[in-house]
């Protein structure tokens, strides 16, 4: 690889890392800052005792007093929803590697350059990846200064909790590259990504509220019943689900390249 493509694709993506990483940063901001003091959290216990478990659970935090402690509410409140809005991310990131640019017309252009289609793939799949990791790094900085007007909390934790969004938006980021490489259209591409993170993401939060159910037993299938961000503080980073993930993401984009390469690009 020469990494043209690899530097072209991160010089029109920086904004994107600023963008991104300091949103989330906001966001932290936000909920360090209705954190103010250890009474307001007892508050906070005595009303999550009234709500039924199944509520509870349904959010992936089913342990109250793990709530209660400033690292518990942040999980809940930050990394529950930032994971989410990493794969948002992820999803787009994957859809530009190759579905935004045949759409246009672009690819063309590109594949009768002196670039192979292998090259051009995987230069784009390690600039978003290194994307991702900018992202990730930025809105934990401002997770740094945030703890500077908030309560004391474990920065091993929230270290913890900021690595653990890596593997799941790897996973989106492949299976977004994988069908825009499968399919001719971008529309479709699109549409089977968000059906794949929106049913990742309502099969593990129903699957949380009803143990029981049916629903319950796809969350084998849901890559967001991997991604635990709300329980960080309690349970830690499940390695195992760490490299299930991801192995999921790496293998996803193998895949994306086998395919980009097979088919035929669209004018």
């Amino acid at each position: 690889m020469t990494g043209v493509v690899f530097t072209h694709t991160l010089r029109r993506n920086w904004r994107q890392i600023v963008y991104w990483g300091f949103g989330l940063g906001l966001l932290a901001w936000y909920i360090m800052a209705i954190i103010p003091n250890v009474e307001m959290l007892e508050q906070m216990m005595r009303l999550l005792e009234t709500m039924p478990p199944a509520l509870m659970a349904a959010f992936g935090s089913p342990d109250i007093a793990a709530l209660t402690t400033p690292d518990g509410f942040m999980g809940f409140a930050y990394f529950t929803y930032t994971g989410l809005l990493m794969s948002v991310w992820a999803l787009v990131a994957g859809l530009n590697v190759t579905a935004v640019e045949e759409d246009r017309g672009i690819m063309d252009m590109l594949l009768s350059t002196p670039i192979s289609r292998t090259q051009l793939i995987l230069e784009k799949l390690f600039a978003y990846g290194v994307a991702l990791l900018a992202i990730i790094a930025v809105s934990f900085v401002c997770l740094l200064i945030g703890t500077t007007f908030s309560l004391p909390m474990d920065m091993g934790k929230l270290l913890a909790g900021s690595l653990n969004m890596i593997p799941a938006s790897l996973t989106v980021l492949g299976f977004s590259a994988m069908v825009g490489a499968l399919v001719r259209s971008r529309s479709t591409a699109l549409v089977l990504a968000v059906v794949f993170v929106v049913a990742s993401y309502f099969i593990d939060f129903i699957g949380n509220a009803a143990s029981g159910s049916a629903v319950a037993a796809l969350r084998a299938v849901s890559y967001y019943s991997y991604y635990g961000g709300s329980q960080f503080a309690s349970t830690g980073i499940v390695p195992g689900n760490v490299l299930l993930l991801t192995v999921a993401g790496v293998v996803l984009c193998a895949i994306s390249v086998v395919l980009f390469r097979r088919r035929d690009i669209g004018l």
